[in-house]
């Protein structure tokens, strides 16, 4: 008998709401929590940028919020672009994240895996749902190509787990992957991979990854394709962001809802501050997962 339906939440770019409306971020933890059981919440997924100006009072701000699901659900931090300290980007000066989401924070945790060098801004994360273990992936912005190759070993050595990757820039809003000539491109930061160079390197190369997640791009926001790896397994690629609309995103998220019996992932999106849901195909739709 197939598992009953279980979700992920996806949380897009929160750097507006660290930075000016930090209620905002924590109405979207308080009501993740709450619908933890309803949902049936395996974890937590964020896309970067988590601060805008990389400073104490921002930082602050998010771990507050975050702090709402300790003890609740796993969680998944990702590093931005706004995230670095001096030096931006190219200078991998992260310092203030690993002071609030460092390891620290999360070895603790049965579900925290490891991470690369010594900070967490590349990290994996194992949780099971659904009767399925599934391996989370969390990549820098514009990831080294020493990260690639961690991460390759990483999902090598959980071949038998069902693997997201979440990194802030992969996705383009012209529903391609980040590549040359595109705007806010890794390079232009003096930054390593793009997720054209991410695709080559990482992710087509293993059966067991099925989705990659990520933000930072403008435009409208949105962005999804889907992919046949090296193996024959289909890859959905999905872009999220927010920050452009009123309060830097109103609330908006993501909520990913498995189904094994019907092999389908359903996305929708939902505020929980204006309490409604954004029916358009851009953020309502339905994905192809064999799970049975």
């Amino acid at each position: 008998m197939p598992a009953k339906p279980f979700s992920i939440i996806v949380l897009p770019d929160t750097q507006i709401y660290s930075k000016v409306h930090p209620e905002i971020l924590i109405e979207q933890t308080k009501w993740i929590k709450e619908q933890k059981d309803n949902l049936n919440i395996a974890c937590v997924v964020q896309e970067g940028d988590i601060t805008d100006g990389n400073t104490e009072k921002e930082w602050d701000n998010a771990v507050q919020a975050m702090h709402i699901l300790d003890g609740i659900l796993p969680y998944c931090m990702v590093m931005g672009n706004h995230d670095y300290g001096a030096g931006g980007p190219a200078a991998r000066n992260s310092t203030l994240f690993n002071k609030y989401f460092g390891t620290q924070r999360f070895r603790k945790e049965s579900w925290y895996g490891g991470n690369f060098g010594d900070g967490n801004e590349n990290a994996y994360y194992t949780i099971r749902a659904g009767g399925m273990d599934f391996l989370i992936v969390c990549l820098e912005f514009g990831p080294r190509n020493e990260v690639l190759e961690w991460a390759n070993k990483v999902i090598n050595d959980h071949g038998n787990y069902r693997t997201i990757i979440a990194t802030h820039c992969y996705t383009y809003s012209d529903d391609t992957r980040v590549g040359d000539g595109d705007k806010w491109n890794p390079h232009t930061y003096k930054c390593s991979n793009d997720g054209e160079e991410m695709w080559e390197k990482l992710v087509k190369k293993h059966s067991n990854i099925f989705l990659v997640l990520s933000g930072h791009i403008l435009n409208d926001g949105l962005g999804r394709l889907t992919s046949t790896g090296n193996h024959g397994n289909k890859v959905h690629q999905i872009l999220s962001n927010y920050q452009m609309k009123a309060k830097g995103g109103n609330g908006w998220l993501r909520i990913m809802k498995f189904v094994p019996a019907e092999d389908k992932i359903v996305v929708t999106t939902y505020s929980p501050v204006t309490k409604e849901y954004s029916n358009d195909p851009e953020n309502q739709f339905e994905l192809d997962y064999p799970m049975r």
